[in-house]
């Protein structure tokens, strides 16, 4: 390795040295008489030079080859993740044998974001998360693993997750993905009818924008104000999908209905589908929130 950190200099020496006999043995040419030495300095140099070149390159394209390599190093790497090979030992397993030895313990996710890496067709995200165990403190670790399919969308900030621990080396760790995700507050269950006030005091922040709109035959809540159904694309903390859903909407807002308008809400974390518009962040109008 440190030979080849010094081709690039020992290269441009070579050539250097070439160079100046080749510069000596065309002056020797075209001297009259010539010198005997001439005809040497002309054929060493060309001789020195060649290789010298040949040296020069090679110096250069290993230096850009391992720029290049500690770059992207650097952008697969979250802190304690092991950079290009922890992303070669994902794809090859991970740390799916702490599954079997490891110490029980549970993980809040933080944060989470997609990497656009899929490993036997499972997405592979990267996990800011806060680690409790018996005993210990909380500690905060970088982790990547893929996310089972059926989970994707039912796995957000907020989510708690059963994980395992490598006894010996406190950031390094395996979800057991077999156990339910929840969260740390009590959610309601999938499918379990729940208020848009509900979701919006416990929700995962998100952005939605209105695709579409389409009648609810003239339904109203209980003050009166209409109910709207809404196709929606949802831009969270994953990757964005589209939901159709109904729901309240405050009379000073129904001239904001048209496709494109963006509007803040929140995503329920047991069930991404259960989206709720917070028209009080929207505006200085602000009422009591009911699908």
């Amino acid at each position: 390795m440190a030979l080849k950190g010094k081709l690039l200099p020992l290269g441009a020496a070579v050539v250097v040295i070439g160079l100046v006999l080749l510069g000596a043995g065309v002056v020797g040419m075209m001297m009259w008489p010539m010198p005997g030495w001439s005809g040497m300095a002309f054929s060493v140099g060309m001789t020195v030079t060649i290789p010298g070149a040949f040296l020069v390159v090679f110096g250069m394209i290993n230096r850009s080859m391992g720029a290049a390599m500690s770059s992207m190093d650097g952008a697969l790497r979250p802190a304690g993740s092991g950079g290009m090979f922890g992303l070669i030992k994902d794809l090859a397993g991970g740390n799916r044998d702490l599954l079997l030895n490891g110490v029980p313990a549970s993980a809040v996710v933080l944060s989470m974001r997609d990497t656009g890496v899929t490993v036997n067709d499972l997405p592979m995200a990267v996990f800011e998360l806060e680690i409790h165990q018996p005993g210990s403190m909380p500690y905060r670790v970088a982790h990547r693993e893929p996310i089972p399919r059926l989970l994707v969308g039912a796995v957000l900030p907020g989510s708690q997750l059963a994980v395992r621990v490598d006894p010996n080396d406190a950031g390094r760790l395996a979800v057991d993905w077999s156990q339910a995700t929840g969260r740390t507050s009590r959610p309601a269950a999938a499918g379990q009818q729940v208020s848009a006030a509900d979701i919006l005091a416990r929700g995962v922040p998100a952005t939605v924008t209105i695709l579409g709109t389409f009648s609810m035959n003239g339904m109203t809540t209980d003050d009166g104000d209409p109910v709207v159904g809404f196709d929606l694309e949802v831009t969270g903390p994953y990757r964005p999908y589209e939901v159709r859903l109904a729901h309240r909407v405050p009379r000073p807002h129904l001239t904001r209905l048209v496709p494109g308008t963006r509007l803040p809400a929140k995503i329920a974390p047991e069930d991404p589908q259960k989206v709720a518009i917070d028209w009080e962040a929207d505006s200085p109008v602000g009422e009591p929130q009911a699908f």
